[in-house]
Order: structure tokens, then C-alpha cells, then sequence
């Protein structure tokens, strides 16, 4: 697994997992999620990475 794959499946990990993904857009360099229950997004874990 190379390192944007492995950044990619921590993110997936910390947003709850791909059934809580509402929608997602990408914009030059940043990811738009959004989220279906924020509650299970762990926003200490991504500010991490």
C-alpha cells in the first residue's frame, strides 16, 4: 500500500467508514465530505494526518 492509499484509508477509518459518506468533491487540493451522522467523524484523528 502506497502513502495516498494508506492516507486514504485513514481518512475512510475516521469519517466513520464509507457507508456515512453523503457526498464527496474535490477541490484543487482539499477533500469535501459530508458527512450522514456527524457523530461518527473523529475530527482529532484527521486533524492529525
Amino acid at each position: 500500500m502506497n502513502k495516498d492509499q494508506r492516507m486514504a484509508s485513514e481518512i475512510l477509518k475516521h469519517i466513520g467508514g464509507k457507508e456515512n459518506i453523503e457526498s464527496l468533491t474535490n477541490c484543487m487540493t482539499r477533500v469535501r465530505i459530508a458527512a450522514k451522522d456527524d457523530s461518527l467523524v473523529n475530527k482529532d484523528e484527521l486533524k492529525k494526518n
